[in-house]
């Protein structure tokens, strides 16, 4: 795995797992420009336009780059695709360092910065990424003086039982949240997370949050400095499950 000798490098991070597409470069831990954009299903028409011109914003060239991140999802499979290739292509040809980070985990890094989740002594986190019926692929952090501790791993789940599945895992803990706290996309999931509330009447709050590169650049910084790299020909995104079409050509196929 490809280790990088800097100690303050210029890294770029990306993630493409929504609808959004949002790019980011870090000298070190100094994050030097951002750019997020909602472009449905176009991100291989922008994503590599967006990264030109931040370069030149920043007086750099494609050589600068040292290190490479990107959110490997879950998410839109034809979104996390195109990042995930675009990271892996990016570090392969000149030779850099490719580190993979969750996209929940990175929505939930930077939900700990609203004041929401600050002003609390302990707060889960709760990333959402809309699935499709009746679906979302999500997570449980909880923030902490050291960083976030996940709680429950990232898959795709019902929302319904979820919320239920949520309330009862607060209320098992010995020490319950004082909130919960539910960021992404969230709006198309509005009556299951009241639902929550009344499972669980402790504070629960929905927030309008979108995911964004600067907290895959944080995560995979971290791990860049303990030298947890990929190996780029074994990087592949993390779908959670089968796209609808696969799904459909394996039914086709048992039926035969």
């Amino acid at each position: 795995m490809i280790q990088t000798t800097s100690t303050h490098p210029i890294l770029l991070a990306l993630d493409t797992s929504t609808a959004d597409m949002s790019v980011a470069l870090f000298r070190g831990d100094e994050l030097l420009l951002e750019s997020s954009s909602h472009v449905e299903r176009n991100h291989s028409m922008y994503l590599i336009p967006a990264i030109q011109e931040m370069l030149v914003t920043l007086g750099l060239k494609p050589a600068d780059i040292e290190a490479v991140a990107a959110g490997v999802g879950p998410g839109s499979y034809t979104g996390i695709r195109i990042g995930v290739t675009v990271a892996k292509t990016f570090a392969w040809t000149r030779n850099l360092p490719l580190i993979g980070v969750s996209s929940l985990e990175a929505l939930a890094l930077g939900a700990c910065r609203l004041p929401e989740a600050q002003e609390t002594r302990k707060c889960w986190v709760v990333p959402l990424m809309d699935a499709r019926r009746g679906q979302a692929f999500s997570a449980v952090y909880e923030t902490g003086e050291s960083g976030l501790r996940c709680v429950a791993p990232d898959a795709i789940r019902l929302i319904a039982p979820w919320v239920e599945e949520l309330a009862q895992m607060a209320g098992q803990e010995s020490s319950g949240p004082d909130r919960v706290l539910f960021v992404g996309e969230t709006g198309m999931h509005m009556d299951s997370l009241q639902r929550f509330s009344e499972l669980y009447p402790s504070s629960s709050i929905v927030a309008g949050h979108a995911l964004q590169a600067q907290d895959v650049g944080r995560l995979a910084l971290v791990r860049l400095q303990q030298g947890q790299t990929e190996d780029i020909h074994g990087f592949v995104p993390n779908y959670t499950q089968l796209p609808e079409a696969e799904v459909k050509l394996k039914q086709k196929a048992s039926d035969v």
